[in-house]
């Protein structure tokens, strides 16, 4: 007996299932589809219900379980269940829906069918705050003969340790647009852009390039080749001069974003490979790990190490293929703090709550122009595999207060006073740190006898908590007070073994101070706000409330200690 599972939105997944005297639905609300329902909060109708089903129910039955998801939260034995159903009961049919590929039971076999190109994804609908979360790794594309999903591996490990890119060939047409959108649809243009090539005019791309991950489209490629291989050759040149022969491109976005993963996209592509093109894009393929250049063709080639021939795509890919590209270019409003860092808000259980040590110290000052948030880790770069050790804000007087608000109240946010510590220091009184002071991680420190006092900790195996010292005037204190600017040059020079941090703002950079160096600076220019970190420089807008979260949250961060 075929067992199914439809993964769309409830307005596409239930009209496709016939009305019949024969269908036992689990569901919240009414169902024209069956003959009666059963909700997921009555436990004891819908275990009754179950256990008939668990015991051969009648021929011809069929048990629907509408919204996996929302059935499963209020029965955590239903996957359980489900499994004895399909394994053992012959004349009986289960169908499953669920809202996104990601809800559906694991270990419970049903062939899928993907009604919506967004749920095959994981979205409910678009907007790149929300979808543009993926990492470049793999992507859905459809589902195969047997109702399996099909992934297009995106990567692949070249040598056990550094994670190198794949090259795809996608012989099925919609297969291809489908696996472009879905790249278009996860990933910001930040991290992943395309050129399409059509060796002639086959209209694979329409649509698709109008979404603002497109640099070009060369349409009848095939007439003339030189020209394009000649520009692809160079464009990988001048990746390799900028990454360099020490690094993949998956290292330098972690360090930075240096470079978005660019992928060649070609039509046609038996028509080019004798070409003067054809022979370019074969030694662009031998550098895909350092340059960032992969190669999705339409046909299989020697360098394609993933091969997709066919599967089945989404109802709707069409519409969404002339929709979505069009959709990304709309401008989105900026969130405020609590939604920036995904957090209704704050929970001293939640936010404090121990993160990998690769999160550690590290928090969202604001999103850039696509939605996605620009982060500070102010841990060492080199060692910690962070941003820091030490920063700066380089604005206005009146407007420092934005940033310093903005990356202080997050690292408080996400670590307890017990994992980080605060120093204010307000050189001319403008209150640039207001509402601040009020937070259970401000407290008084000697910064001298705090050193000791580290040094001291480390000897006998202790790691102390990380201190932040951060310095408003910092060129007025420099003048007037030579002997705690000495302090601070000291703090810049071995802060980063001892878990001192500085954060240092003034009108121009503090980093021209001796013995100050930063190693990543929040800058207010005539366009916005800049996060700078070696050579990659991110725009971004701060969060809309930042002047009402500095008086609450250090209030209720301060009442949670007491």
């Amino acid at each position: 007996m075929n067992h199914l599972a439809l993964v769309g939105p409830p307005h596409l997944t239930t009209p496709r299932i016939p009305a019949a005297p024969g269908i036992y639905r689990i569901g919240r609300g009414e169902s024209p589809v069956a003959a009666v329902s059963f909700d997921p909060s009555d436990d004891r109708r819908r275990r009754n219900l179950l256990t008939w089903f668990e015991r051969g129910g009648e021929p011809g039955a069929t048990l629907l379980i509408d919204d996996w998801k929302l059935c499963a939260q209020s029965d955590p034995g239903l996957t359980d269940a489900v499994r004895w159903i399909t394994t053992t009961a012959r004349d009986v049919r289960v169908i499953v829906t669920a809202r996104t590929l990601g809800d559906l039971p694991e270990q419970v076999h049903l062939r899928v069918e993907v009604l919506d190109f967004l749920a095959l994804h994981g979205i409910h609908e678009f907007s790149k705050a929300l979808a543009w979360k993926g990492r470049w790794w793999k992507v859905p594309v459809g589902i195969d003969g047997n109702g399996e999903p099909v992934v297009a591996e995106l990567t692949h490990f070249a040598d056990g340790k550094w994670r190198t890119g794949s090259h795809l060939a996608v012989t099925d047409r919609e297969a291809f647009r489908s696996l472009l959108l879905g790249l278009m649809t996860t990933h910001s243009p930040k991290l992943f852009q395309a050129i399409f090539i059509d060796a002639g005019d086959s209209g694979v791309f329409a649509d698709l390039d109008q979404a603002p991950h497109v640099q070009a489209h060369h349409r009848d490629a095939a007439r003339d080749p030189a020209r394009l291989a000649e520009m692809l050759l160079a464009e990988s040149e001048r990746r390799l001069e900028v990454v360099g022969n020490a690094w993949t491109i998956f290292d330098h976005r972690a360090l930075g974003q240096v470079l978005p993963q660019l992928l060649i996209c070609v039509s046609g592509f038996s028509d080019i490979e004798p070409t003067e093109l054809g022979k370019a894009l074969a030694t662009i393929a031998e550098d895909v790990g350092r340059s960032g250049m992969q190669l999705l063709l339409d046909c299989a080639n020697e360098t394609t190490r993933v091969r997709i021939d066919d599967c089945v795509t989404p109802a709707n890919l069409g519409r969404l293929a002339a929709e979505l590209p069009r959709l990304m270019h709309r401008a989105e409003p900026p969130p405020d703090f609590f939604t920036l860092h995904d957090m209704p808000k704050f929970d001293r259980t939640h936010a404090w709550r121990p993160r990998p040590i690769k999160l550690r110290y590290r928090t969202a000052v604001g999103v850039d122009e696509h939605g996605q948030p620009v982060e500070i880790d102010i841990k060492a770069g080199l060692t910690e595999d962070g941003m820091g050790p030490h920063g700066e804000v380089v604005a206005p007087p009146e407007r420092r207060a934005d940033a310093l608000k903005a990356l202080i109240l997050g690292q408080m946010l996400w670590h307890s006073p017990e994992q980080l510590q605060v120093v204010l220091v307000d050189f001319h009184g403008t209150g640039v740190f207001a509402g601040l002071e009020h937070a259970p991680h401000v407290q008084p420190h000697d910064l001298v006898e705090d050193l000791e006092r580290r040094i001291g900790m480390l000897v006998d195996g202790t790691a102390p908590p990380r201190l932040l010292v951060c310095v408003d005037g910092v060129h007025g204190l420099a003048e007037a007070r030579p002997a705690f600017f000495r302090t601070l040059q000291t703090l810049a020079q071995v802060g980063r073994t001892y878990g001192q941090h500085l954060l240092l703002s003034d009108t121009t950079p503090p980093s021209d101070l001796p013995q100050l160096h930063t190693s990543y600076r929040l800058e207010l220019t005539g366009t916005g706000w800049q996060r700078r970190i070696s050579r990659s420089v991110e725009s971004f807008v701060l969060p809309t409330d930042l002047h009402s979260a500095a008086r609450s949250l250090p209030v209720a961060m301060y009442a949670a200690t007491s």
